[in-house]
């Protein structure tokens, strides 16, 4: 009923395939938000080029699955998408940061530090 709330659909095929559309566009949405950065960051600036990152690291993710990950079959591919899950690659990837750029942990911000004033 929610589906043909006034709309006439030619054939439930429509409305399966717009249904499947909007669920691969949702799970987009859901997965770049496990890879972006959660900061309180008021420059708008900053925080548009998180969320392109989260994006470009979603991608990565997927291009991995399809490139290395998944095994060739006959007539397609099959993915293993427990091979290699998401939050492992971003660890992957923040451990090699840290190695390379000496992360101590220790978040930057946008506030002075209050050895700046003395204090």
């Amino acid at each position: 009923m929610y589906a043909y709330w006034d709309w006439r659909p030619s054939s439930p095929r429509v409305v399966s395939e717009l249904y499947r559309q909007r669920f691969g566009i949702e799970t987009s949405y859901r997965q770049m938000n496990q890879c972006r950065a959660r900061r309180c960051m008021r420059n708008p600036a900053v925080r548009l080029f998180l969320v392109a990152v989260a994006l470009v690291l979603r991608n990565v993710w997927v291009w991995l699955h399809w490139e290395v990950v998944s095994g060739k079959h006959r007539g397609g591919r099959v993915l293993w998408l427990e091979a290699l899950p998401q939050k492992a690659l971003l660890q992957i990837l923040l451990q090699v940061a840290s190695e390379h750029f000496g992360f101590t942990g220790k978040p930057p911000t946008e506030r002075p530090s209050p050895e700046r004033f003395g204090a």
